[in-house]
């Protein structure tokens, strides 16, 4: 995938987060938006991106788990589709580095 296609996927899940004025996802939002402007300024690249977006996603899963983030349709699909991509990513890039069955890693 792009970076502008992660660039607006990860702008519409802020925005659906903003729109609710949920105070618990303060720390989300923030972690978004400099997901979002390490992938402008070309900061970082494959595996750094990967873990950022990692972050993200640990971030909205302890959320939802220990303070009750519930998300609505919209956000939803939005969040799955960026779960579903960074997954993916992942495992290109870690085929790509040749990890794929090293040191005991499928």
């Amino acid at each position: 995938m792009e970076y502008q296609e992660y660039i607006s996927l990860l702008e519409a899940f802020r925005l659906s987060l903003t729109a609710e004025n949920n105070p618990n996802v303060v720390q989300i939002v923030d972690q978004i938006n400099e997901t979002i402007a390490h992938l402008k300024t070309g900061k970082y690249h494959a595996m750094a991106l990967t873990q950022e977006f990692f972050e993200v996603i640990d971030l909205v899963n302890k959320d939802m788990a220990f303070k009750g983030l519930k998300m609505n349709p919209y956000q939803s699909k939005a969040w799955n589709r960026l779960k579903e991509k960074s997954y993916q990513s992942y495992s290109q890039d870690r085929n790509a580095l040749g990890f794929s069955g090293a040191f005991g890693v499928n």
